[in-house]
């Protein structure tokens, strides 16, 4: 019997999910008692994809000391989800052609957000180059004629960029939305709950990989035999093993994160 081996390999990390992939019964893995998961179960199953999915293509992308910013509106001006949007692509527009001019791509990730007292704002990860933020605070003051302002932070990728993925997926508080003055349509809701990315990022594709029952046998009972690729080493604790309740079949993941990680001017194009 088999067993498959997914891994996605980043610059900087290499996260490996191990499951059962061979017939059932004498011959293979016996299948033990599975759960009917619930809605809720489904529903928080799907938004812990859609982090992994993130999580795994800021890994690709992305690197310590790249921009965390949130851009917004100077106070008492308020805009529409339209209006916003709009203002957004003028900035990503002439953020563009100003990393362009400096011989660099703009790559980003950005969601629009409800702020407490119901103003929109956009939260948005940008890679980095030589006086970007510059470039970032006249592209948003161009865009908005001078009614926005904006923060800005280099990002840490502490749990491999874990905490910021969950925090840009992270679902707005429903009960707030409903306190506000003023009310979105539906279609404005999928909007403020869509994650937008530039076309050139590269997305997370598993290298695949079989093994033999004997070889995962070990590894499960031994976590000693996971052995790292050379120049990384393994995330003890990320080692996550054991019998999935709704499929009844065993698995196993864990992450290797390299022991001298790469950073963003490697990848500048000189």
């Amino acid at each position: 019997m088999a067993y498959r081996k997914c891994s996605y390999i980043s610059p900087n990390y290499i996260e490996h999910e191990i499951y059962y992939a061979g017939d059932f019964g004498a011959k293979g893995e016996k299948r033990q008692k599975k759960e009917k998961p619930t809605p809720l179960q489904i529903e928080k199953q799907n938004q812990w994809n859609r982090i992994k999915r993130l999580r795994r293509t800021l890994q690709l992308n992305f690197y310590p000391g790249d921009y965390w910013i949130t851009v917004k509106y100077k106070a008492g001006t308020r805009k529409d989800i339209k209006a916003v949007k709009a203002d957004v692509k003028k900035f990503l527009d002439g953020l563009r052609k100003k990393y362009k001019a400096r011989g660099q791509p703009l790559m980003f990730v950005y969601r629009i957000e409800i702020g407490k007292r119901g103003g929109l704002h956009c939260h948005m990860v940008i890679n980095r180059i030589p006086d970007g933020d510059l470039l970032m605070r006249d592209s948003w003051k161009k865009a908005t004629d001078d009614a926005g302002s904006i923060d800005y932070q280099t990002i840490d990728d502490s749990g491999g960029f874990g905490g910021l993925a969950e925090y840009i997926c992270k679902k707005p508080d429903v009960e707030h939305i409903g306190q506000i003055e003023f009310t979105f349509r539906d279609e404005d809701r999928k909007k403020i709950l869509a994650i937008n990315t530039s076309r050139n990022l590269k997305r997370p594709v598993a290298e695949k990989k079989k093994y033999s029952h004997w070889t995962i046998r070990r590894i499960l009972t031994r976590e000693e035999e996971i052995k790292p690729t050379p120049g990384f080493m393994i995330d003890r604790d990320s080692i996550r093993k054991g019998v999935n309740r709704f499929t009844g079949l065993s698995y196993l993941s864990y992450t290797e994160v390299r022991i001298k990680k790469l950073t963003r001017s490697d990848t500048w194009v000189t």
